[in-house]
């Protein structure tokens, strides 16, 4: 009898179009996040020490948000939010559960990154109006903090991306991966997912409210033994 996960996975599949190509997805999230970095962090100058504060705080202001969204919205259902709630909640946490952590082959990216079109929407709708308002007190904070907006996304979907690698991956065995990518699993948990682990890139949000739950790796599963 074909396991529920795998079930799903091939219905998923099947209805992914067949012209989907995960690099091109992939590539242009990477180029157009990198060149808006570029574009954020070249609009300042002479950069003093305190300014240099925004990154740190706009990096823990973004695990905030991101913590946020993913844990009320992720995993809640609401009606201004009920795509993300079926991609998420629907799509992702069907796709992947315990001992079926792992994609298959860079099209299953699509069920792992967010649609090529967020990054753009989040770029011009979170984040450059943001940027225009610290940029009428401080262009430098503003710059910093716009550039840092779109890097936090990025290492979400870099981190993310890892934490569905076999647990023998090398970069999965890099010690903070290795980390997350043992909560993340744990999230995946259907007991566990609407309450604790939602943090993808560092922990600090779940601890501070109190979400974070840890359990060392138990034997290996299938997905370690399938490791390259």
């Amino acid at each position: 009898m074909t396991h529920p996960t795998e079930a799903f996975r091939e219905r998923y599949r099947a209805a992914v179009h067949p012209r989907y190509n995960p690099w091109l997805h992939a590539g242009f999230v990477l180029i157009y996040g990198v060149s808006c970095i570029l574009l954020a962090w070249g609009s300042t100058q002479h950069i003093q020490a305190w300014e240099w504060l925004a990154i740190p705080l706009t990096l823990v202001f973004f695990n905030l948000c991101i913590y946020l969204v993913h844990r009320h919205l992720g995993h809640h259902k609401h009606g201004f939010a009920k795509l993300f709630y079926a991609r998420h909640t629907g799509d992702h946490h069907s796709f992947f559960t315990p001992g079926h952590m792992t994609y298959d082959s860079p099209r299953d990216w699509r069920v792992i990154l967010f649609p090529a079109w967020l990054i753009v929407l989040h770029s011009l709708a979170a984040t450059l109006p943001a940027w225009w308002l610290l940029k009428q007190f401080n262009p430098n904070v503003a710059g910093l903090f716009a550039g840092c907006m779109i890097l936090g996304y990025l290492l979400y979907e870099t981190f993310h991306a890892c934490e569905h690698l076999p647990p023998g991956h090398p970069l999965a065995r890099l010690p903070w991966i290795r980390h997350m990518h043992q909560l993340h699993a744990l999230h995946h948990r259907r007991e566990l997912m609407q309450g604790r682990n939602f943090n993808i890139v560092l922990p600090l949000m779940d601890y501070l409210f109190g979400t974070l739950h840890w359990e060392p790796a138990t034997t290996p599963s299938k997905d370690a033994r399938e490791a390259p």
